[in-house]
């Protein structure tokens, strides 16, 4: 009885990492390749900006003030407003970009420091690696494709478990399941099994790995993360994105308050708020100001200055490396260019510094080159299985029918499953949701088939 209960489960299992698969494969390998590609971002990066410096004219004394550079920008696009200036990387550096955005879209211009002429001007999301980043967040589909992109990372996940559970050898050595018997062949698809087995064998452990490293930057369990680390007395000094601090008044002292000033929104967000204050007003210290102050501290590139938001908030300056645990935020007071605010790695809480490496390897940036390789491993890794599961699946399908496997005969389900299910739902929740979904669908479709 209880050899036919377990195999019920196994079949049980089979039968939804099979019909998860089946959806998640096209998903899944788009956000394979951009994740891939996104890797090499600071290599791709570093050629277009080669391209655009070949074009600076290389004159010798000294640069424009950055005031001028952003002056440029705007005459060049009529109603937009500065987002953020980007410091030359170094004296090699013969260009510094500037971000504004407006009623159209947002845009990015490099303008040559000594002469001030725009060597390159495109849309903000035109970019090539943001256009790659946001394939692989959204799909090109804004805050909905991002759930879609939630939704199938979750379901990999389970993919992944479940694809190992299934997989795992019984009856014979522990090996095996990393070292599959070839010899014995019972069939083309049963070479494909085996292949489809052992990969992820293989590379499950760091495809785990990559996709849980993600889930911070999700909208709901990214959401349910943060309330998590307040409910967990977890308090930061900060955002990292998005920040509104107030400045003292112009002839004034002022107190900061701490963290309860920080306030957080989307992108899209803050470009409207952005755009929606007009021009920033003349009074209090200039961009120039901020450069000067900034450069001798030889932050790590690139670094982002950001104009004070409304009336009387704060210049912010960001330091952000691909190396995540080398930022560093600072605002400085828009009337004395008083240091306002400083946040370093250090000061972050245990478990924003833990999600900050794991982004890192999630980005290929955490030990140089060779975690780029294992990144692009764990891709290929995924590409591979999505492939000979669709092969196994167009191999075994009845012609005509997508070849569901059948509910089991024995419908029982352990107490143990049902916890598991629902940790998982927990942990997971927008593959609990599509779950519940799935389930109701499911039973809703078997009653129709008995009746006819």
């Amino acid at each position: 009885m209880a050899s036919a209960f377990r195999s019920g489960l196994q079949h049980r299992v089979w039968r939804w990492h099979f019909m998860a698969g089946l959806v998640v494969i096209p998903f899944v390998v788009i956000l394979a390749l951009t994740g891939a590609t996104y890797l090499f971002k600071p290599q791709v990066e570093a050629a277009v900006e080669a391209g655009i410096n070949a074009k600076a004219s290389g004159a010798a004394g000294a640069m424009l003030p950055a005031d001028a550079l952003v002056a440029t920008a705007l005459a060049a696009h009529e109603g937009y407003v500065l987002k953020r200036y980007v410091l030359p990387d170094g004296p090699e550096d013969l260009t510094a970009e500037v971000e504004i955005v407006g009623d159209g879209p947002a845009r990015y211009l490099w303008l040559d420091t000594h002469t001030g002429a725009i060597l390159h001007d495109v849309k903000s999301d035109g970019r090539i690696m943001t256009f790659v980043s946001r394939i692989h967040g959204t799909l090109l589909g804004g805050n909905r494709g991002s759930l879609v992109v939630e939704t199938m990372a979750s379901w990999t996940i389970i993919l992944i478990v479940t694809g190992l559970y299934l997989w795992w050898p019984r009856g014979v050595a522990w090996w095996r399941v990393f070292v599959p018997d070839f010899s014995v062949r019972l069939g083309r698809r049963d070479m494909w099994k085996k292949l489809h087995g052992s990969a992820g064998a293989w590379i499950g452990a760091l495809v785990l790995v990559m996709l849980l490293s993600g889930l911070p930057w999700t909208q709901v369990w990214g959401a349910g993360f943060t309330r998590a680390k307040a409910l967990a007395g977890l308090k930061t000094p900060g955002q990292e994105w998005f920040v509104t601090l107030q400045s003292g008044g112009a002839h004034a002292g002022h107190d900061m308050g701490g963290a309860a000033l920080w306030k957080t929104g989307s992108e899209a967000d803050e470009n409207a708020m952005i755009a929606g204050m007009g021009e920033m007003a003349p009074a209090g210290i200039s961009l120039q100001d901020v450069v000067d102050k900034v450069v001798p501290q030889g932050l790590w590139a690139p670094v982002n200055i950001q104009p004070p938001r409304g009336e009387n908030g704060v210049w912010t300056v960001r330091a952000m490396p691909q190396f995540r645990p080398r930022y560093e935020t600072v605002h400085y007071d828009k009337w004395t260019g008083d240091e306002v605010m400083r946040i370093r790695f250090a000061d972050q809480n245990v478990a924003d510094r833990t999600v900050a490496y794991g982004v890192a390897f999630h980005e290929g940036a955490l030990f140089g080159w060779a975690n780029q390789v294992l990144g692009v491993i764990a891709a290929l890794g995924v590409v591979m299985l999505s492939v000979t599961g669709g092969v196994m699946w167009w191999k075994r399908r009845p012609k005509g029918h997508i070849g569901v496997p059948p509910m089991p005969a024995d419908r029982r389900i352990a107490a143990g499953v049902i916890i598991l299910i629902v940790a998982l739902a927990l942990f997971l929740p927008m593959a609990g949701v599509t779950l519940l979904a799935a389930l109701g669908l499911d039973t809703a479709w078997r009653a129709a088939t008995a009746k006819r």
